[in-house]
């Protein structure tokens, strides 16, 4: 920036010496050449100390990262896997709510999640090898309430609201990548199923998503 100005300076400089030759004033004229080369020296160097000033960097600032519900963009997703029971006529597992976690096994939990094929009795087995596979949820040991959300209760709390829909105890079939809503007491949970296991000749495993929405 100083650089800058003493070129301003120097060139005001040449113009006033410029225009008193023009005028043909002959005093100091010695004096005036004198001036005018350490004018020009004055302008040259400056430029040169411009030109040749390494550029300043700002360092790059932190960017605050925020939750994706801050952001309005819905709840943290968690991940379970659910173990099926092994032996059972019906390939089930658990799910605890709060916080979100697998039943140590299939018969606790909060909620049950149940395979079954129809037309076979409690007395097959089912979902076994190409067997058409049901899946339900239920609570099993009557601690939880259920329903199916209005929406993706993922994005949107608001599809697991009490006055939107009717909690209830009974089982309820499951869709893949549906949205399902849980309330234990006060407290609401949002449920989903990306896709159900298609390994044979039993499923071993339910991979479900939870949120906690309240």
């Amino acid at each position: 920036m100083v650089d800058l100005l003493l070129a301003g300076a120097a060139v005001v400089v040449l113009v006033a010496v410029t225009v008193v030759l023009v005028r043909g004033e002959r005093r100091g004229l010695v004096g005036l050449v004198a001036l005018l080369v350490l004018a020009a020296g004055t302008f040259t160097v400056a430029i040169y100390h411009h030109a040749s000033a390494p550029d300043v960097v700002l360092p790059d600032l932190p960017i605050a990262a925020s939750s994706p519900a801050a952001q309005g963009l819905g709840t943290a997703t968690l991940h379970v896997e659910v173990p099926m029971g092994a032996g059972d006529k019906y390939p089930q597992g658990a799910i605890w709510l709060d916080p979100p976690r697998a039943g140590t096994n299939a018969y606790t939990g909060d909620l049950s999640l149940l395979c079954s094929t129809p037309g076979k009795t409690d007395h097959d087995q089912n979902c076994t090898g190409g067997d058409k596979r049901v899946w339900t949820v239920e609570p099993l040991e009557k601690r939880a309430l259920v329903s199916p959300a209005t929406g993706d209760p993922f994005a949107d709390p608001a599809a697991c609201a009490e006055g939107n829909l009717s909690y209830q105890v009974g089982y309820l079939e499951l869709v893949a990548g549906k949205g399902y809503c849980a309330r234990i007491a006060d407290r609401i949970f949002a449920l989903r199923i990306p896709d159900f296991p298609v390994d044979q000749p039993l499923p071993r495993a339910l991979n479900a998503e939870v949120a906690v929405l309240g």
